[in-house]
């Protein structure tokens, strides 16, 4: 259980420290790509370690399950925000970016998030008792 908290705060710190390495270390005027493809891991890990743990705290406030469902779930929800945040940084980079496709990207993600984290019923294949 605890495992999914130690390695959403090892990613957070680890994201930490590559922007630290990259904005001590690294010169993004004599290279960009470096320095870009530095930030982007950056932003992608660190927004996927802290975002379990909003995550974690909405779904309390929210949803009545068990605690493991809880924490597995937001560890999930966090992968699908670092992604999120890792296409529009990307679109941002590229000059891409609109609010048409804000709205496609955002709109994709969370009906993402509900065909993932919907309660499917179970069916069985019985046939009932005569």
């Amino acid at each position: 259980m605890y495992l999914y908290h130690i390695a959403s705060l090892i990613k957070f710190v680890l994201g930490v420290l590559i922007m630290i390495i990259t904005y001590t270390s690294i010169n993004v005027y004599e290279d960009p790509i470096i320095g870009i493809g530095l930030g982007m891991l950056w932003l992608f890990i660190a927004a996927r370690g802290a975002s379990f743990y909003v995550f974690l705290g909405l779904q309390k406030f929210f949803r009545e399950v068990s605690q493991e469902r809880l924490v597995k779930d937001s560890y999930k929800l966090s992968l699908l925000f670092g992604i999120y945040v890792l296409i529009n940084a990307l679109f941002l980079l590229l000059w891409y970016r609109g609010k048409f496709l804000w709205i496609i990207l955002l709109v994709g993600f969370i009906i993402l998030q509900v065909v993932l984290f919907s309660e499917q019923k179970k069916t069985t294949n019985e046939f009932p008792h005569i």
